[in-house]
């Protein structure tokens, strides 16, 4: 029978910062701990929840909201859950535009106490594109359908300050003055957060994991701690985000899929899915900010490269492509002020399509 609370971790970060990767080294590193993954995305499907390794460890998927408003209710009945299996940490991973005070707060609600306790708070940062996002303005429509420009800077400030650890990842991708000037803008924002840095969320996991760094009177104590249980909208609202999710059976031509690449929209910030072709072996799609990448989900070999392995490999080969060719294209899109553009955006996708065989 548990007598202690067991300690949570949380992870918060802009889109494409890194936080699923960190969570995928957490997983595979030997640290003999059990730990369950509540994994929450924003958009209608919840693929970063795919893209964690499956283990032992306890997953559970979220979609369709952020963890710290529309899903409050959800995460406490899943910690209350959690809770009572044998387990010696929980690991939250929250979504890109999610605010870590509101997720502190469920903390605090009813029974969870003696249940859970939030051991600390980790904000994933990408050193390549903050200054970025920090300088970026969209335009959204306002409540009477006004154009405006939204700044990211008051989200990106509230990630960093009421956290307990600061991930300056991606580090490896930018030089020793502007980690420096990274590292004290953080320091002037939060004088109390750890800062470490990271390539592809590579740390020691002691660094991370049950630390007690959260400080539950801190918390208490900040001055927007009442107006945040109280606050109207969600930070989908507050920050003018959107998303939908483009499905395709029919494969991409990769030729033309490249095209549209190169000439991405500007008012995506983040998408991510799987991507079939007729031409090309599937791949996994992500994009952060000005940074795409494709992923093959398998091996791509040539014909003659095909023809070269024994028959049992080629068969393998070809049951494997099958397979992965029998699941749909899926990308998920978000952005601010995208919701007006969504058919144009599909229109160029569609276009990509192969030609349909009668």
């Amino acid at each position: 029978m548990r007598t202690s609370p067991i300690p949570v971790g949380v992870l918060v970060g802009f889109l494409g910062a890194g936080k699923t990767t960190l969570i995928n080294h957490l997983l595979s590193s030997k640290h003999g701990k059990k730990i369950a993954v509540v994994v929450n995305e924003f958009g209608e499907v919840n693929v970063d929840a795919r893209l964690v390794r499956h283990t032992t460890e306890r997953m559970v998927e979220m979609s369709n909201g952020c963890i710290c408003c529309t899903l409050r209710e959800d995460l406490l009945l899943e910690l209350r859950e959690l809770s009572q299996m044998d387990l010696d940490y929980i690991l939250i991973e929250s979504t890109g535009i999610g605010e870590p005070l509101p997720i502190a707060q469920t903390f605090h609600m009813e029974d969870l106490p003696s249940r859970v306790r939030l051991d600390a708070i980790i904000t994933v940062v990408d050193s390549e594109a903050f200054w970025d996002d920090w300088n970026r303005k969209d335009t959204v429509e306002d409540e009477e359908g006004n154009p405006v420009e939204q700044p990211l800077a008051p989200l990106l400030a509230d990630q960093l300050e009421f956290t307990s650890i600061v991930l300056l990842n991606k580090a490896d991708r930018v030089d020793e003055v502007a980690l420096l000037q990274l590292e004290s803008f953080i320091h002037e924002l939060n004088p109390y957060a750890r800062i470490y840095r990271t390539v592809r969320g590579q740390i020691e996991p002691e660094k991370l994991l049950h630390t007690g760094l959260y400080n539950y009177q801190l918390g208490l104590a900040h001055p927007d701690w009442e107006a945040e249980w109280n606050k109207p909208s969600s930070e989908v609202e507050e920050y003018g985000f959107e998303s939908f999710v483009y499905r395709s059976e029919v494969g991409f031509d990769a030729h033309a899929f490249e095209k549209f690449l190169h000439n991405w929209p500007k008012n995506i910030v983040r998408a991510k899915g799987w991507v079939k072709f007729v031409n090309h072996v599937p791949v996994t799609l992500s994009q952060a900010g000005k940074q795409i990448v494709l992923e093959p989900r398998m091996e791509p070999l040539q014909q003659h490269e095909l023809a070269a392995l024994p028959p049992e490999e080629q068969t393998h080969y070809q049951q494997l492509l099958a397979a992965l060719n029998q699941e749909p294209t899926e990308i998920v899109f978000i952005g601010r002020g995208i919701r007006k553009q969504r058919r144009v955006l599909e229109g160029r996708l569609n276009a990509c399509l192969a030609p349909v065989e009668t």
